[in-house]
Order: C-alpha cells, then sequence, then structure tokens
C-alpha cells in the first residue's frame, strides 16, 4: 500500500519514505530522465519549472524529506545546492546538464541510470562552496573578458552555428578588452596583492591546468578558492595566452598569469554593478564584489569526494 505525504511526496506503510527529484520537463535530457525515474519505486517526481525550483525544496524541507534529488544542469544544481546551504538535507544529482561540472568533479556518473542507482543508494559528503557577495557557486565564477564573450556568442547563437559564433565573440572581445581592479588581501602566509586585470576566474577548490583536463580538480587540489588572474595585456599577448592554452596546456602559460589558492578575494568595479557568471548563469552584481570560501556547506550524494575522505575543516572543528 502505498500512503500519500503532504506536497506529492509518498511513503509505502513497508518502506522507506521515497525520494523527490524535482526535473524541468522542458530539458534537453527530460523525456529520458522522466521515463527511467517514474518506473523506478525509489523516487517520486515533481515536475518543475525553474522558475519556482528553490520555493519547492523550500517546501520539501518544511515536509521533512531528508534527501532531494535534482535532475538538471549546473546552474539548476547549484539553485537547489544555494537552497540546502549549511542544513542537513542531502542533495542528490542526476545529471542533465551540457557540461554538469560538478557530477564530473565529484564522480558522479553522467549517465541517468548510474547517476539514479547513486542518487538512491549513495553516501552523502559535505563538500565547499564559494560565495561571490551572498550568491552561492559550486564550481567556477569568472569576471571580465570571459563574461563579455559569453554574452557576445549567445547573441550570435541565435543566427548561426555555436562555433563560428565562439570564433567571431572571440575576435570582437580581443577588440574591446574589459579592464578592472582586483585587490587579495593578506591571508595567513598570502601577501596583499593589487592588479589592474581583464580577466579573472575563480573556482571552488584547486584545478589542474593541464592539457586536456582544463579546470579538473584533482586527487591533490587544496581546498579554497582558486584565484586566475589575467593581468591588463594587449591583444596580441592575449592572442598568444589564449592559443597556448587551447594547444599547449594552460600551464605552459601559467608565467603570463597569476594563479594562487585563497580564502577570500575582493574585485573592484569602475561602475556600481558588474556582470559576474558563475555556475553557468550571468548576472549584474553590486561592486565591489567580494568572494569567499565556506567549508562542508552542502551534503552531495556521490561515490567519494576529490581526493577520498577529507579532515575536517578548520571551521568545522
Amino acid at each position: 500500500m502505498v500512503l500519500p505525504l503532504p506536497g506529492g511526496v509518498t511513503r509505502s506503510d513497508d518502506g522507506p519514505r521515497r525520494i523527490p527529484v524535482l526535473i524541468n520537463p522542458r530539458g534537453g535530457s527530460a523525456d529520458k530522465v522522466l521515463e527511467l525515474l517514474r518506473a523506478d519505486s525509489r523516487f517520486v517526481v515533481h515536475e518543475t519549472d525553474p522558475r519556482v525550483l528553490t520555493d519547492r525544496v523550500r517546501a520539501l524541507v518544511d515536509e521533512g524529506v531528508r534527501r532531494i534529488a535534482v535532475s538538471g544542469g549546473d546552474g539548476t544544481v547549484t539553485a537547489a545546492a544555494a537552497t540546502l546551504c549549511g542544513s542537513d538535507v542531502e542533495l542528490a544529482v542526476i545529471p542533465g546538464g551540457t557540461l554538469n561540472h560538478l557530477a564530473r568533479d565529484n564522480g558522479i556518473p553522467v549517465e541517468p541510470e548510474q547517476a539514479a542507482e547513486i542518487a538512491a543508494t549513495g553516501t552523502a559528503h559535505p563538500i565547499d562552496v564559494g560565495r561571490v557577495n551572498e550568491h552561492v557557486f559550486l564550481n567556477t565564477s569568472a569576471v571580465g573578458a570571459y563574461v563579455s564573450f559569453v554574452r557576445t556568442r549567445e547573441r550570435l547563437e541565435s543566427w548561426m552555428p555555436y562555433w563560428p559564433a565562439s570564433v567571431l565573440a572571440g575576435l570582437q572581445l580581443l577588440a574591446r578588452m574589459p579592464r578592472f581592479a582586483v585587490h587579495i588581501d593578506a591571508a595567513g602566509d598570502q601577501p596583499a596583492r593589487s592588479y589592474q586585470a581583464c580577466l579573472v576566474f575563480v573556482s571552488v577548490g584547486e584545478r589542474d591546468f593541464d592539457k586536456g583536463v582544463f579546470g579538473a580538480r584533482t586527487t591533490e587540489s587544496r581546498r579554497g578558492l582558486h584565484v586566475i588572474v589575467v593581468p591588463n595585456a594587449g591583444w596580441r599577448r592575449l592572442s598568444r595566452l589564449v592559443l597556448g592554452a587551447v594547444f599547449r596546456g594552460m600551464q605552459a602559460e601559467l608565467g603570463q598569469v597569476d594563479s594562487f589558492v585563497v580564502d577570500e578575494c575582493r574585485i573592484e568595479m569602475r561602475r556600481r554593478h558588474g556582470n559576474v557568471s558563475f555556475d553557468g548563469e550571468i548576472r549584474a552584481l553590486d561592486a565591489p564584489l567580494r568572494y569567499r570560501i565556506e567549508h562542508d556547506r552542502v551534503r552531495l550524494v556521490a561515490p567519494a569526494p576529490i581526493g577520498g575522505e577529507r579532515p575536517p575543516s578548520a571551521e568545522a572543528r
């Protein structure tokens, strides 16, 4: 017998509560995932418009759910994680996006069948999150040239394929390179730093920038914010940097950028607001931008955290 619970969550009278799965029915892989999960008695499916995702997550938390699964891209997963940040409710991910950075970084399979098995039977591990002002991100954030590139490419994609749009957006970017100030406050053994930059990447956890694994996390990754600063440069130098990263790996070009792991940093803008990308989303945020790391804030259902079981952070102790 199946007993109804508030909000459409159900539980059999002789078994555990079924795991709610929130999925955007208009997503690219939605049909396949919906068919799979509706046939799996361990889950109950909620077709959810992304605009009300956070409200639905809060409602499930209020109902006492202990694990929530989300199927979507990095932006969808981040929205759910931000709502669960600091709570004991576990987040399971069934990847449904293009890049699926969080899933790949944490060993979650991208195939729906395998990911669903992890979501139903896996163990939750605490993961770190980043914040820019008050906005949570799980993977990477960027300011400057990359944001300009993405906005231009998205406009061009309305009338040309992805790769030609990317090339043309890159050429337009080189002609109009943004500039802004970056300040890294002194902390621990890290000295204070100041730059005039055209691009900054900030990622949760140290990243490997060798060719073939650009931006991937490794088993030796340090915890913190990995900041990559590209100082102001002429278009020739920036062109060499970009081409070097593509064909020889970013590691070959790190002499032209600054790379370090910190707990906090600050980015100032010429205007009161600046466009910032994080986990696939672009938003205008108030300046200055203040980045910080927060340890062990989301309980992610995954095979194991990067690098295996980790000692607790100083904050947790």
